[in-house]
């Protein structure tokens, strides 16, 4: 059996977790915080931050491979992990693109994999200074012009997640307000040309060590406007299979994009590294007029995967599992119909977490519940997620927003309110 070490102690090292647990894991974790959702279930838990070098060379001498389930983490510390021996799933060349927004962009421009017109602010390399404000201004406003006028996304290069580093510009009155507020100058960027989509859709990829590749059926995701995290996503996507088809074939084509780049930094590097082996989260836009191209790439299980737990014949999470262990990979079959839909927590909600309406939410029909383990919530906090598994998308849907209107997730009053994110 392989010592596993994962980096990140939250709720998708958890679920994986739990899912090896039947093949016997053994399973380590580097964890910012303890307790923590996946720290509470690991084998071995090593409190650290996921930037710190010495622990994470401290948990990859304890473990046969090493993975992570955050993109924040020391991607150089990953490199020593890999000059040493110690394969790094997916590898660290992966993680280095994925950590910087405009070399993702770079990486499916040059494979030809169609994604949204984008535009360095600048150079692209450092921020703006305040004695250089104007300039980024003026930076911002013609790579603006070059991609055809407003509105456009301004995206940070690094350190965005869950829309942050993330800005809508829908004029030159917006430039100006993101100017006086400072957040031109917060780090290089880049614009896109916002695109007038359809819908967001996502496709997980699995790719092993040998290069063997699997993926699940494509779903639709739906987005909550207050906070922009993931709201539902439906299995499969409501569109026609020939849509549903393309999506796959480019959310491969982009995870092989990966794979050779890394290749080529490992080439470049001297030494040998796993490639983009892992688990992928492929997001992508379908616009208006039926085109797709890929939003971003997540080199990790994907909150658009949870819903293989119980809708697929082998969860993201199983699957995860199964690579890291050096398992084949198993089947992306789906077997019903399926909605899962994120539970936050509710507004105003500060303290210890108490989950309202479980009883009546787990007697809908086909609902399975999972809850994060995390010890504080606060207003849209992922506290977890409910699945809901019909004969029909639309029945499934009908039940996940049945079973989601029951059960919200508020805090004990006068409970503990420190905020520990």
């Amino acid at each position: 059996m392989k010592r596993i070490g994962i980096l990140g102690g939250g709720q998708l090292g958890r679920m994986t977790i739990e899912e090896a647990r039947s093949l016997l894991c053994h399973i380590e974790v580097l964890s910012p915080d303890y307790p923590a959702p996946a720290a509470d279930l690991a084998d071995e838990t090593l409190v650290g931050e996921l930037m710190d070098r010495e622990a994470i060379l401290e948990l990859a001498a304890r473990v046969d491979v090493l993975s992570y389930e955050i993109e924040h983490v020391n991607v150089a510390a990953l490199y020593e992990v890999e000059a040493a021996g110690t394969p790094v799933i997916p590898a660290a060349g992966v993680l280095a693109i994925i950590q910087d927004k405009a070399a993702q962009k770079r990486l499916l421009d040059e494979a030809g994999i169609s994604t949204a017109p984008w535009a360095m602010i600048g150079n692209g390399e450092q921020p703006a200074t305040s004695a250089g404000l104007q300039a980024a201004v003026a930076a911002l406003s013609a790579a603006t012009a070059g991609l055809g006028g407003f509105p456009v996304v301004q995206k940070t290069r690094r350190g965005g997640y869950d829309g942050r580093g993330v800005a809508v510009i829908r004029n030159q009155a917006d430039t100006a307000s993101l100017a006086e507020g400072g957040r031109l100058l917060e780090a290089p960027g880049f614009v896109e040309a916002r695109i007038d989509f359809a819908k967001e859709l996502a496709v997980v990829v699995a790719r092993d060590l040998e290069g063997n590749t699997a993926a699940y059926p494509c779903v639709e995701m739906v987005f909550d406007p207050r906070v922009n995290l993931c709201d539902s996503i439906l299995m499969p996507a409501d569109e026609p299979e020939s849509v549903r088809f393309d999506a796959g074939k480019m959310a491969l084509a982009a995870v092989a994009a990966l794979d050779a780049a890394a290749r080529r930094d490992a080439a470049a590097r001297g030494s040998a590294n796993a490639g983009a082996a892992g688990v992928f989260g492929v997001e992508l836009f379908l616009t208006r007029d039926g085109r797709l191209m890929v939003n971003e790439i997540a080199p990790r299980p994907h909150n658009s995967g949870h819903v293989t737990i119980e809708a697929c014949a082998t969860s993201q999470f199983m699957q995860y599992y199964r690579i890291l262990a050096g398992y084949p990979l198993g089947s992306t079959e789906l077997l019903r119909p399926a909605m899962m839909v994120n539970l936050l927590g509710e507004a105003g909600a500060n303290g210890e977490p108490v989950y309202g309406g479980l009883e009546k939410a787990l007697g809908v029909p086909g609902v399975s519940v999972h809850l994060y383990g995390k010890r504080q919530v606060w207003p849209f906090r992922k506290m977890g997620h409910l699945t809901a598994i019909a004969p029909t998308a639309t029945e499934a849907g009908f039940r996940a927003m049945e079973a989601r209107d029951t059960l919200k997730i508020t805090a004990l009053p006068d409970s503990d309110k420190r905020r520990n994110p």
